[in-house]
């Protein structure tokens, strides 16, 4: 197993995360945030990019807010999740740097496939990076999740680590690691960690490359992300949405 991993799985039950503080089934799950904390001592990471504010937000500034350098970015399509994420942070008293930053999911396509995308600045991921490491935790949904890693992987520095909440699922999760891995072949390497929380892929990207999308299924993409577009828009005229990351 990869030294880094190996050293987060092993210190990982030495990381404190506060009953108090965990909002429960509605953030990311307590071993995965212990792994996660234990995981950026071990890579020394600094620069975090982060898909999905919540707890996790907290709990990754919290282990680089001594590091000079720190910045940690926390983007949502969600105005109550990061607003709340936000509330969380600045009333914790913690030092980091992190910004929080709203970006709607609108359709773009990679290649032929059409998919759910965050609608950051073209170009800011790179300008803001490179980071060392991403967190995906986007749990409301099934989709979103693909494109991310697409938007995240140039950000990246070669030697970074993206993680994947949700990992054991067997639907759009493996489907979407299983694209990941043809788009990128061995520009990265995938590592399943099926039992904390719901599983962490934890991908470590070997080195810059550009993607091969995938043509699998396009028209059935398409189709679902059209549908969960509709879906979307439905929630958000009726006020409604899911809980936070």
């Amino acid at each position: 197993m990869n030294r880094y991993i190996a050293s987060a799985v092993a210190e990982m039950d030495k990381v404190n995360v506060s009953k108090l503080e965990h909002p429960g089934c509605q953030a990311l799950d307590p071993s995965s945030c212990r792994f996660l904390a234990a995981f950026i001592r071990a890579t020394g990471a600094k620069r975090i990019l982060e898909f999905g504010s919540g707890f996790s937000t907290l709990m990754m500034a919290r282990e680089i807010a001594a590091l000079e350098g720190n910045y940690l970015l926390s983007v949502d399509d969600s105005e109550r999740d990061s607003a709340q994420a936000r509330e969380v942070f600045e009333s914790s008293g913690c030092q980091a740097k992190v910004e929080f930053r709203l970006a709607p999911l609108r359709p773009r396509f990679y290649g032929s496939r059409l998919l759910l995308s965050y609608s950051l600045p073209k170009g800011l991921l790179e300008a803001l990076g490179p980071f060392d490491l991403a967190l995906i935790d986007i749990p409301r949904r099934d989709f979103g999740r693909e494109s991310v890693f697409y938007d995240v992987f140039p950000a990246m520095a070669p030697g970074g680590y993206i993680v994947a909440d949700d990992a054991n699922r067997e639907g759009m999760e493996k489907i979407c690691v299983r694209n990941w891995v043809a788009a990128y072949g061995e520009a990265m390497d995938p590592v399943l960690l099926e039992g904390i929380g719901d599983g962490l892929g934890i991908i470590e990207k070997i080195s810059d490359a550009l993607p091969s999308y995938s043509n699998r299924n396009a028209l059935p993409t398409a189709f679902r992300t059209l549908r969960n577009l509709g879906g979307l828009m439905f929630r958000s005229r009726a006020g409604a949405d899911g809980p936070p990351g």
